[in-house]
């Protein structure tokens, strides 16, 4: 019966590996040790992650095949990783000795 039909069909939504996972956790945890507890990289690090995973997200319901979960998230990553680290915390650290506000 109908029941049947539904065991066959695949489950719906999409899986992450441990391979993200650990990309993740070493991105975050790089990010924490690098910047010294500097909350601009860590909450810069943590918005790429879930950029990436929200459009391989959104690709993946338009394209509805797997797709690797990192490559957007790795690029993002080290992108925000490296702009916030030498260029906006940086800026944050001239801004504050100065005490400009923005």
């Amino acid at each position: 019966g109908e029941q049947e039909d539904r065991s066959d069909e695949e489950p719906r939504g999409f899986k992450l590996g441990l391979g993200d996972f650990i990309f993740y956790s070493i991105l975050m945890g790089r990010a924490t040790h690098d910047s010294q507890g500097d909350w601009v990289i860590i909450s810069s690090c943590f918005v790429a992650i879930l950029i990436g995973l929200c459009l391989t997200s959104l690709i993946l319901g338009v394209v509805k095949r797997a797709l690797p979960a990192l490559p957007f998230s790795i690029f993002f990553g080290v992108m925000f990783y490296l702009s916030s680290l030498y260029v906006i915390s940086p800026m944050f650290e001239v801004l504050s000795s100065t005490q400009t506000f923005i």
